[in-house]
């Protein structure tokens, strides 16, 4: 699976049998080369696509449970998990609050997580068992984002172009990966 980000939490996952992609603009999803039968929107009213013109694609909005191509997703209010190629990623959204139960074990289960600049990222990444954390929606949130490099010491970390991750060669312990957004 690989993972790639296009600035402003656009995030854009290719497994080897289905494409996704989180918080897309009408133009990504008319690409040919990152083509994705499952959109997925953090946010109801981020969702650009009317009933009736999603044509084959599936658009997730909220929580539930869903299996598409055999990519298994599970929506928590805001926070969702995807299995693809036996790779689990979470993605935090934007959490407000105390983490309820149910969330606190995702973060434990979670082989990637992408998780949003807030003040809540630091925690998040501290409460996962995750081998490989990537900031996501970082440009907005530039003092957050420094915190998090800072308390992971990575503040002169090299962006990379994508990140391909395979279930058989997980890193031991937490890395952390910074991904230079194609926008």
């Amino acid at each position: 699976m690989e993972i790639r980000y296009f600035g402003r939490n656009k995030i854009y996952l290719q497994g080897k049998k289905e494409g996704v992609w989180i918080n897309p603009e009408k133009s990504d999803l008319e690409q040919k080369q990152r083509p994705a039968r499952i959109v997925i929107f953090t946010r109801k009213e981020a969702n650009f696509i009317t009933l009736g013109e999603e044509g084959e694609k599936v658009i997730i909005t909220g929580a539930g449970e869903y299996e598409i191509g055999g990519v298994e997703i599970n929506g928590i209010n805001g926070m969702y998990s995807l299995m693809i190629d036996k790779v689990k990623v979470l993605l935090t959204g934007r959490q407000e609050g105390e983490l309820s139960e149910k969330k606190k074990e995702k973060l434990e289960e979670a082989d990637v997580l992408l998780v949003f600049m807030n003040e809540k990222a630091i925690e998040l990444a501290k409460g996962t068992a995750a081998n490989y954390i990537i900031p996501v929606d970082f440009e907005e949130n530039e003092t957050e984002f420094h915190k998090f490099m800072d308390e992971f010491d990575k503040e002169d970390l090299a962006a990379i172009d994508s990140l391909k991750v395979d279930s058989d060669n997980l890193p031991e312990g937490k890395e952390v990966i910074l991904l230079k957004s194609q926008a």
